[in-house]
This record gives C-alpha cells, sequence and structure tokens, in this order.
C-alpha cells in the first residue's frame, strides 16, 4: 500500500479560498436579487396594463372596484344625479347605507333634522336603503311634511327624492294650506294626503285615497302618543309583508304640560298612553315564553330601537 504524505495548507491560503467563496456567495445573491426585481417589475405592468382600474369610494378612503353609477349613488353629487341610475347601482346601499343616508342628506340646504338634532340615519341606512335595493318600486308614506319647522316644510322629501328616485312616493301633512302653497315646488311629483293623524276617519280616507298596500310608513308626524297610536292601529294593516314602519321622535312621549306630548287623547285613546311602552308590550311579547303562542300569531317579525326611535318589520 502506498501512503502519499498529506500536503498542508498555509493560513495564507486558507484566508485566500475563504475570500473567494465569500465573492462568489455575494455575487450569486445579486444576480438572484436582479432576476427577482425584473420579473416582479415585469408581472406588475401585466396587472397594470390588463386589470381594471380602481376608484377610490368618496366615502370610504379605501379603493375599491366599482363602477362609475355605484359611485354617483354614493356621493350624490348633485342628488339630482341619481334619478338617472339603475337598480344595480345600488348595491353599496347594502353596506353602506347609513353614511350614504347622511351624506345625501348633508348636500340639501336645509338640511333635515333626521340627520342633525338626531341619527336616524342608524335605522334608515341599515334598513330602509337595503329595504329600497331589494324593492325599487316600493310603495312609501310619510307623515309630517315638517310645515311647522322653523326651516320649511320638504326638507326629508328632498331626500326620498334623491335616494328613492323609482319610488312611489306620498306625504302626509295635516297643514293642508301649506300643502296647496309647496304642492308645485317641493311636493311636485308627490302623491300628498292631508288630514289629521290622529282622526280614524282621516286615517281611513288616506288608506282609500292612497290604496294602502304601504312597503313603508314613516310616522313623523305630530308626535302625540295618541297621534302615533291610532296611526299606527290603522295603517300597520296596510303595511305589505316584509314591509316596514318607522316611529320617530318617541322621546317626548313622557313630556307632560301645555308644550307636552301627552294632552291628544281620543274615546280609544287615554291621554296616559305613551307609545313606546306599547312597543315594550310588543317586545315582552316577542321575548317571554309565557307569550309564545301570541308572538306566533303575531304578524311582527322585529323591533329595533335606537336612541329616540324604533323600526318594526312585519312577517312575510
Amino acid at each position: 500500500m502506498r501512503i502519499t504524505k498529506e500536503r498542508k495548507n498555509s493560513p495564507s491560503q486558507w484566508l485566500r479560498t475563504l475570500g473567494l467563496l465569500v465573492i462568489v456567495t455575494v455575487a450569486s445573491l445579486c444576480s438572484y436579487q436582479t432576476g427577482h426585481n425584473a420579473a416582479k417589475l415585469k408581472y406588475e405592468m401585466q396587472v397594470n396594463i390588463f386589470s381594471s382600474p380602481t376608484v377610490t369610494n368618496p366615502v370610504s378612503e379605501k379603493a375599491t372596484e366599482t363602477t362609475a353609477v355605484e359611485q354617483n349613488a354614493v356621493k350624490v353629487d348633485p342628488p339630482a344625479d341619481v334619478k338617472n341610475n339603475d337598480t344595480a347601482g345600488y348595491s353599496e346601499y347594502l353596506t353602506k347605507g347609513e353614511e350614504i343616508f347622511y351624506e345625501t342628506a348633508k348636500t340639501f340646504n336645509p338640511t333635515t333634522d333626521k340627520v342633525t338634532d338626531h341619527t336616524y340615519q342608524i335605522m334608515y341606512g341599515r334598513f330602509l336603503l337595503p329595504y329600497y335595493h331589494q324593492n325599487p318600486n316600493m310603495k312609501f308614506l310619510e307623515i309630517g311634511l315638517g310645515c311647522n319647522m322653523g326651516y320649511g316644510p320638504g326638507a326629508s322629501v328632498n331626500v326620498w327624492k334623491a335616494l328613492f328616485p323609482k319610488a312611489n312616493l306620498w306625504e302626509a301633512e295635516y297643514d293642508a294650506k301649506c300643502v296647496e302653497k309647496h304642492r308645485d315646488g317641493t311636493l311636485k311629483g308627490i302623491n300628498v294626503l292631508t288630514g289629521d293623524q290622529g282622526n280614524d276617519a282621516v286615517l281611513d280616507s288616506w288608506i282609500e285615497t292612497s290604496g294602502g298596500n304601504f312597503d313603508v310608513v314613516i310616522d313623523d308626524g305630530g308626535h302625540q302618543n295618541c297621534q302615533i297610536w291610532h296611526s299606527f292601529l290603522k295603517l300597520w294593516p296596510t303595511v305589505k309583508p316584509g314591509g316596514l314602519y318607522f316611529i320617530e321622535d318617541l322621546q317626548v312621549g313622557r313630556k307632560t304640560g301645555p308644550r307636552g306630548y301627552r294632552k291628544f287623547k281620543t274615546d280609544t285613546c287615554d291621554k296616559d298612553l305613551i307609545a313606546f311602552e306599547k312597543l315594550k308590550e310588543f317586545g315582552d311579547m316577542m321575548i317571554y315564553d309565557e307569550q309564545k303562542e301570541k308572538a306566533h300569531a303575531s304578524d311582527i317579525e322585529f323591533i329595533f330601537c335606537q336612541h329616540e326611535a324604533c323600526v318594526l318589520g312585519k312577517k312575510k
């Protein structure tokens, strides 16, 4: 067996070898990074060329892929532009209803107190706008044109016209002279009813004239407890299955005295009745087991209450 003597490397030779390895490794990494960046740039250029452009939503700062129709529906600037949209442009009503309602209302001067003194964009954004998206030809009744408001009547009518251009809009108002004065202005294109919402005969005439069968009723009328209750008992049966009934300004129900809201009464409604307490009775019926059979027989599907107001949904 031939044995060769092992050759030893000097320290300087080891250092040269190590340096060479470092140089080769760094060069390889640089080459890889250069190739990776070139491929990434090429991919991004392809994406920019072939993908659809994104449009920044004016309500949210996030960029989303949306059509020009949808963008107009959110901006409502000017509000009349919404009238030219088809229902396909209202998909944002399902997810951004509160923002859309608030921003639309604020485009008008005067601005309805629904979004200034109150925060009704919550219930309208969550329930009414999505309902319109599914039922664009909805039949809609609001009680209370606002003739006694300091800024004048029709502030909310402007919002309804802008947001619901395909809806069959009805307004009911106590002050007939005010209605006639604004019939060719703010109320142009709106169906109008007049009279006292606390009078059953008047309510019957409203139902007969309009044909009833409402998708949506909004009570923003006199706010007297018995007015609210008379209206509900008469108009709720005319609401379609799946429809909505909104009641605003329930916070005044306990106020007494000359400027209170418990002075109005009828033969069937005592002045001690408080509208919200009646709604709480519905809530008890829907919650507690001992009233389960009563709840099953009722046509009330849900009650949603926010600050100062509630909305009832009817079973389908």
